[in-house]
């Protein structure tokens, strides 16, 4: 839950406001939890459906504000670790980041549980925060691939190294690209 909280701040508010908002509590707090408690929790937790999304886009704009990252002593290992989590949560075979309707197999937050019936206004689906992102996979590549246009060279070797660990994850990283229709330079 925390984890789903870090993603819809950094995605609203930026990656910078998030460490500035914990390191004003304690220096390095925020470097801290996304390499100790975010990124952890996704490789042993996929999300799936809105939840996805918003861990989707939250860890998209980790990976593309990379002044903050860089800065760090370890920036460079906590990118390739964070570029591994976004890819997996975009690979895995559960996550569907389809339209939400009606017949959907997500539950609806309950307000009201009557065993006998089922009642029409005390459910509601789902609200999507990022509703102006229609598709997160491809926010992930173009985004990459904007980040990577004006830095050339520097991140592709980041790039292997974060995805080196699971041949799976580099062939879904590279149909990513594939369907966007862009490359790493």
């Amino acid at each position: 839950l925390i984890t789903d909280f870090f993603a819809l701040y950094i995605g609203k508010f930026e990656f910078q406001n998030f460490i500035d908002q914990l390191n004003s509590v304690q220096p390095g707090l925020g470097v801290m939890l996304l390499m100790q408690v975010w990124i952890p929790r996704l490789q042993t937790d996929v999300p799936i459906r809105i939840d996805a999304k918003i861990q989707v886009v939250g860890l998209t704009k980790v990976l593309c504000d990379t002044r903050v990252l860089m800065s760090d002593p370890n920036g460079q290992q906590i990118w390739s670790k964070a570029l591994e989590a976004v890819v997996k949560v975009v690979t895995s075979p559960n996550t569907k980041f389809g339209a939400l309707d009606e017949d959907s197999d997500i539950p609806a937050e309950i307000g009201y549980d009557a065993t006998f019936s089922r009642l029409y206004f005390a459910t509601r689906p789902p609200l999507d925060p990022f509703s102006e992102i229609c598709d997160p996979t491809m926010f992930l590549a173009k985004s990459l691939h904007t980040l990577c246009s004006s830095n050339p060279g520097k991140f592709p070797s980041l790039i292997q190294q974060g995805l080196q660990s699971d041949p799976k994850l580099s062939a879904g990283f590279e149909n990513i690209f594939q369907r966007a229709g862009l490359n790493i330079m």
